[in-house]
């Protein structure tokens, strides 16, 4: 028999508690979906504040925010911030990217050896619409500092793991590389040295001297060529097929990495177009090219004229020949974007001083250039073309006359002064130097992939080549005696830079 509800029975009890246990469960869900979004997010901000920060500290010695905010702006858009923001404007104006010189508070607020580079975004909430939070504001900073810049002490550096006389000395005359005074302790620089990471070792034995045969490093040339370092490190053997190795060798010196994997170029939309010369009746005219012009660069081979280029991006590189040319170079970055570089016959290439700065002596000295060849990567049509115009080249200076270049001063290249790049779609493309004149030539060349080969008169006057070069094989030589003075103020500078926050 059913028996009758009380009338005192509590009724519907059950439903009011899972009603407001699902009320907590969701709330515990929203606050776990919804802070998972902000912390994900948190963490790609931070991907890109912190290589943000970094790029922008290597412009404090220089004191130019503007700089600062283009190389913040790069590497956050890079990390998938404000892509559809051209130079981050609106992201400045609205202060979702934020970069600070010093910071303005926190335990580094007013430090001018620090950048800090503060990221604000918002992400839609999913169960936080219940509760009336329709989204969320997520902000990520980091701060870095600039430290005390130095060089690498190696002058030649072959990145080359097996191939046998990865690095090659070459001519009838003496290589000497010696390290400069330092003029702060009136000693000696320590550097100069030279480095092989080639295991190529035929005979299977490291006895630290030179031999007949195959080996890593080759002397070559003909009797009484020398090479003098302060000491040759090789991962596998030495070769002395011709001439002497006056330098101590030790053979089986393990590898060094390369030191300069991580850097990336300037960007081409950063830079104007590089305008090149046209014969207009008697008169020499430049006219910019742009990145879709259906032209081959720029060319030049009238007998006995000088022109100058300006800084810039060069699409389909430079092609100048004929009989005393003389090209000029006015300071800054000629980015070579497709083409390469091919200056033959009689060709000078010059570069023209800087009115203040330079080097001590600013009407004589070259001026600061960096010369890097790429791809041009502006032109769409380009991106599945194998055009020369369009597709990284050689760097081919071998015409019959002198050279006179040194590498930028200042900004993240400095000491930079030819770079062949790594990621573009020819990085083996080789970089030729060759002059029967005078080379006078200063800092860094770069060339992670590809061969660098220097041959020079040592015979003319003014002959200097004050160069690193940092190469996937190279090869200097020439018919005379070459001076390599190891001064780590003209080689690109290694900064010690670092998050701090």
């Amino acid at each position: 028999m059913r028996t009758a509800d009380r009338p005192d029975q509590p009724r519907g009890q059950v439903l009011i508690i899972v009603a407001f246990a699902l009320m907590g469960i969701m709330a515990i869900a929203a606050i776990v979906v919804d802070l998972g979004m902000s912390w994900m997010l948190r963490r790609q901000e931070q991907n890109a504040a912190d290589p943000a920060a970094i790029a922008a500290a290597a412009y404090i010695e220089d004191a130019d925010t503007s700089a600062m905010n283009v190389a913040a702006c790069f590497y956050v858009q890079e990390n998938g911030f404000f892509t559809d923001d051209a130079n981050c404007l609106a992201a400045f104006a609205s202060g979702d990217l934020d970069v600070q010189w010093p910071p303005a508070d926190g335990p580094f607020g007013g430090n001018l050896g620090m950048v800090q580079v503060v990221i604000r975004a918002e992400h839609a909430s999913f169960f936080g619409r219940i509760f009336g939070q329709d989204s969320a504001t997520v902000v990520s900073g980091a701060v870095a500092a600039r430290e005390e810049t130095s060089a690498n002490t190696n002058s030649l550096v072959a990145l080359n793991p097996d191939q046998c006389a990865a690095g090659k000395t070459h001519g009838n005359g003496v290589i000497t590389i010696d390290p400069v005074v330092n003029p702060e302790t009136g000693v000696d620089y320590n550097g100069g040295y030279v480095h092989i990471n080639s295991d190529c070792n035929p005979n299977g034995t490291y006895d630290n001297a030179c031999s007949n045969g195959s080996g890593a490093f080759k002397q070559g040339g003909n009797a009484g060529t020398k090479i003098i370092a302060p000491m040759i490190y090789i991962n596998g053997t030495c070769e002395q097929s011709g001439g002497t190795v006056v330098s101590p060798v030790t053979e089986g010196a393990g590898i060094t990495p390369d030191p300069m994997f991580g850097l990336y170029g300037p960007r081409q939309q950063d830079y104007p177009a590089g305008h090149c010369p046209k014969r207009v009746g008697s008169m020499i005219q430049y006219f910019p090219v742009g990145p879709t012009d259906d032209l081959d660069g720029c060319q030049w081979n009238r007998n006995s004229t000088t022109v100058t280029l300006t800084p810039g991006v060069y699409y389909g590189g430079w092609d100048f020949s004929g009989n005393n040319v003389t090209v000029k170079l006015q300071p800054g970055i000629y980015i070579i974007a497709g083409g390469g570089v091919s200056i033959k016959g009689s060709a000078v290439l010059d570069s023209i001083p800087a009115v203040i700065g330079g080097g001590p002596n600013p009407s004589t000295d070259p001026a600061r250039v960096l010369i890097y060849s790429t791809d041009n990567t502006t032109d769409p049509a380009c991106a599945s073309s194998s055009d020369a115009r369009c597709v990284q080249g050689a760097i081919d200076m071998t015409g019959q006359a002198s050279m006179r270049l040194w590498g930028l001063d200042s900004g993240p290249w400095k000491g930079l002064l030819m770079w062949q790049d790594r990621r573009g779609s020819d990085p083996d493309a080789p970089i030729k130097l060759a002059g029967n004149g005078a080379l006078n030539l200063a800092g860094t060349i770069y060339a992670p992939l590809a061969d660098v080969k220097i041959t020079g008169n040592g015979a003319a006057a003014g002959t200097r080549l004050a160069v690193q070069i940092i190469s996937y094989t190279w090869d200097v030589g020439g018919n005379g005696n070459l001076f390599m003075p190891y001064d780590p103020s003209q080689l690109y500078q290694f900064v010690q830079q670092g998050l701090v926050d």
